[in-house]
């Protein structure tokens, strides 16, 4: 039987301060295969961001044991999850997060960098990505030049130029309008279907229905599992 790509076992995580001590997850436990596709939504204060921090080995649990591709993260340093995060783990952000003072095209050949891509191999991948998006006209463009809806396509491609095993997009339409909302989850979808595993937190049940799976969170508990049929 094959082993999902992330597994969480009884995950609990604690924040405190002075006096008080609150439950952002708790006893949660998932699994998420490879090139699956799952939405999660809930309420705020539900521990949406809290899951995705520790799925993107940015935070850890509290109690539980959590596997990425069957290494125990749980047990791992701040150094050792960095180092497995660069290359395996992207992110998408509702703000976009581009840096100001760099190009499109720059933007996205950044994590190439960081992970010491040679100059060819950044310079074809970073052109793929860019075809693929439909930027390849605005690859000089700095971000305050680019739309809302070009920004979180840079946003995107920054994000899967590396070729991660898993992106987690984090309301990645929340600050577009309908159009350009639609025309990035056609993105995901493709991304999806081209066999990435997406995680994407969201409040909008119309962009959930673009997943296979839907869990809710609910005071740091799952309430329920929809399977959704893919959109054609």
């Amino acid at each position: 039987m094959t082993k999902p790509l992330i597994s969480l076992q009884h995950v609990y995580k604690y924040h405190y301060t002075d006096k008080l001590e609150t439950s952002a997850l708790n006893n949660l436990s998932l699994d998420i295969n490879q090139g699956e596709f799952l939405s999660i939504m809930g309420p705020s204060g539900s521990g949406k961001s809290t899951l995705l921090n520790i799925l993107g080995m940015i935070d850890v649990c509290s109690k539980g044991q959590y596997f990425f591709n069957e290494q125990p993260i749980h047990e791992m340093n701040e150094s050792e999850r960095t180092k497995l995060r660069k290359g395996n783990v992207s992110f998408i952000f509702q703000s976009f997060n581009l840096i100001d003072e760099l190009t499109a095209y720059e933007n996205i050949e950044l994590p190439l960098l960081y992970l010491g891509v040679k100059p060819k191999s950044r310079k074809e991948r970073v052109e793929a990505v860019l075809n693929d998006l439909e930027m390849a006209h605005r690859k000089d463009h700095f971000p305050q030049q680019l739309s809302g809806g070009q920004q979180q396509r840079v946003a995107i491609a920054r994000a899967v130029v590396t070729q991660p095993k898993m992106v987690l997009a984090d309301e990645p339409t929340g600050n577009l309008d309908s159009k350009n909302s639609e025309a990035v989850m056609a993105i995901l979808q493709k991304l999806h279907n081209e066999g990435t595993t997406l995680i994407m937190v969201t409040h909008s049940a119309h962009d959930a229905s673009y997943a296979e799976r839907q869990i809710e969170l609910f005071d740091g508990q799952i309430l329920q599992h929809e399977q959704q049929l893919q959109n054609a």
